[in-house]
């Protein structure tokens, strides 16, 4: 067995995770106490001069809540929501207004645009129908597993970073990109085995789902082993904040991004955890529209933990 510690590093260790827990809560807890929205993108299909008028009151009685946009007609506010250019809309009709909604996109966006639309109903006197346009599946009814596969994939390629710097350093480099890329491959299969055809939470998808995996599994192993080789464990402990406690906390997979603090969700939107669960997400419920810019992001992050790696190893 190895030597044991002595009492003082045993101290400093006691310390330095009672100052984790600190971290940790503080950050979670920030970030998702008290969701509020913050510019969520709702289309609206209303004459020029109720739209004037519905956006003057949202300003005075939800001030910074939603980013309203007008669309012609029924169909293509539904178009919209289906490319994922808004979270849904408000259709005024002479009977009824009609309330479309996606709650793929997000249990937070969905309960927000409901109470918007039973105000907007309630405001112009006429009785409200709700459709939802991208419902989500009985496998996935709170629309979680799209954060989960995110998770399920993070926390092995961390570990497996950590190995690969810590104990793979008498292997070459060819050696150790190819055993990361082998891992990589099988992360994203076995990944998209589980939660397509196992559990079946994230069906129809398994090719899409295990590329996006296999990219995401990547860029934690090579962002961590980038970081590591870098700044050796100071690096190990950015990736694991970066990654694992701010990635997660901001991925926008409990909550959506757009209900983050502003600081929180700047940076969210930015690291690769929100990249893929959007990615995901998209992939599953919303046929792929407007994923590359998520696949972008992912793939620069990989691309910089590989620039790092190589700067760095030989």
């Amino acid at each position: 067995m190895p030597a044991s510690l002595s009492p003082r590093v045993f101290v400093s260790l006691t310390a330095a995770f009672i100052a984790a827990v600190f971290v940790f809560a503080g950050v979670y807890t920030t970030t998702q106490h008290n969701p509020t929205p913050h510019q969520l993108r709702v289309g609206i299909v209303a004459p020029d001069l109720m739209v004037g008028i519905i956006n003057t009151g949202l300003k005075v009685e939800a001030p910074g809540y939603f980013s309203l946009r007008q669309y012609p007609s029924e169909a293509s506010l539904a178009s919209a929501i289906k490319n994922r250019k808004v979270y849904g809309g408000y259709v005024y009709r002479k009977d009824s207004g009609l309330l479309l909604t996606a709650s793929a996109a997000g249990k937070a966006a969905d309960e927000a645009l409901v109470s918007l639309g039973a105000d907007l109903s309630k405001t112009l006197r006429q009785p409200l129908v709700s459709k939802d346009v991208a419902p989500l599946t009985s496998h996935d009814s709170q629309g979680l597993s799209s954060y989960t596969y995110q998770y399920g994939v993070l926390v092995p390629s961390f570990v497996f970073a950590v190995l690969i710097f810590m104990f793979g350093y008498g292997l070459s480099l060819t050696w150790r990109l190819g055993l990361s890329a082998a891992y990589s491959l099988g992360a994203g299969i076995v990944g998209a085995l589980t939660v397509d055809q196992i559990v079946g939470a994230l069906p129809g998808h398994f090719f899409a789902i295990a590329a996006l995996g296999a990219l995401y599994a990547a860029t934690a192993v090579l962002v961590t082993w980038g970081l590591a080789a870098v700044l050796k464990y100071v690096g190990l402990a950015i990736a694991g904040l970066l990654l694992i406690l701010v990635g997660n906390s901001t991925g926008g997979g409990s909550i959506n991004q757009e209900f983050l603090p502003d600081v929180f969700r700047n940076i969210g939107q930015a690291l690769p955890n929100g990249a893929f669960i959007r990615a995901v997400r998209d992939t599953e419920y919303f046929g792929g529209a407007n994923t590359h810019r998520a696949i972008l992001v992912v793939a620069l992050w990989a691309i910089g933990g590989l620039a790092l790696v190589l700067a760095v190893e030989k």
